[in-house]
């Protein structure tokens, strides 16, 4: 009787091909997320988060003394007090009856009303000019979001709960919609 071999041969290149195959469109895949600009470059390495861009450092003013100047890096301990929350309207109307003298926060923040947001500066006037007709003092903030300005009307600060939506309840008399915000 005879006896056949086994080839091995042809298992063996076909391990081989999967294995080089796979490498491949490995590599592929992470040159298009490099070029993509999901991966960090090589000039930009230790250099913080990775932006595609020489941004210049924001310079923020909380009302108070001088602006200073808040690097791009992600730290838990500066980047999160300088937050802006929106109270929703039943919370402010909540915090006005059970509490009218509670602060925005436990460190005694302030409230902030933003009465609109406009891609014009002259739409962002032209409501401020409107409130103050009410006697209802305003101000315009310019800011830059996703490489568009926006212009947003904003009234205050206001010290406590009860002040902030009493401003909002005259708002909505009228005839503005308005959200109540907390700067810390």
């Amino acid at each position: 009787m005879a006896r056949k071999q086994a080839r091995r041969g042809s298992g063996a290149s076909a391990s081989l091909f999967s294995f080089v195959a796979g490498l491949a469109c490995g590599l592929g895949l992470a040159l298009l997320a490099w070029l993509g600009g999901y991966l960090p470059r090589g000039d930009e390495a230790g250099a913080g988060p990775p932006s595609g861009r020489d941004d210049p450092p924001i310079i923020e003013s909380r009302g108070e003394g001088e602006p200073r100047e808040r690097d791009d890096r992600y730290d838990f301990f500066t980047v999160l007090p300088e937050i802006e929350v929106v109270v929703p309207n039943r919370e402010i109307e909540q915090r006005a009856r059970d509490n009218p003298e509670q602060p925005a926060t436990p460190a005694g923040g302030s409230y902030l009303i933003q009465a609109g947001s406009f891609r014009s500066a002259e739409d962002a006037e032209a409501i401020k000019a409107e409130l103050a007709m009410f006697g209802m003092v305003a101000r315009v903030q310019s800011v830059t979001v996703n490489g568009e300005s926006w212009h947003r009307v904003r009234l205050g600060p206001y010290d406590t709960a009860r002040a902030a939506d009493s401003a909002r309840r005259e708002l909505r008399e009228q005839g503005f919609e308005s959200i109540v915000l907390s700067d810390g």
